[in-house]
């Protein structure tokens, strides 16, 4: 019984595992900025956020609450992420197929995640 048990818990453990989303940023903590391309035109297709909140007064990036781009199953494939540094290269990844939405946020520093 107790290996049933075991068995049955050691099971449901990897289900909500496997559901859970990413949840470290994608992007060095000294980003000024992302942008999201979809597709391989050239020139690149910017996808805007779907999704943006901010706070009143101050300046980017401390007044930026959040920035959203949703429903990204139906973009047009690869999706790029592109994180923007000041004073040193942009960095460039590819977001796996199953991204289906990513979110900017500032929490002393913006934070760049994407869930499935």
């Amino acid at each position: 019984m107790l290996f049933r048990t075991n068995l049955l818990l050691a099971l449901l453990g990897v289900c909500f595992v496997g559901q859970t989303a990413e949840a470290a940023s994608l992007c060095k903590p000294d980003i000024i900025g992302v942008d999201v391309i979809e597709g391989k035109s050239n020139p690149p297709a910017f996808m805007v956020p779907d999704d943006e909140k901010y706070k009143d007064g101050g300046s980017f990036p401390e007044k930026l609450i959040r920035q959203g781009w949703h429903n990204l199953r139906a973009a047009h494939r690869p999706l790029t992420l592109v994180c923007r540094y000041k004073g040193r290269p942009n960095e460039a990844f590819k977001l796996p197929d199953v991204t289906d939405s990513c979110e900017l946020t500032y929490n002393g520093g913006l934070v760049f995640q994407c869930k499935q």
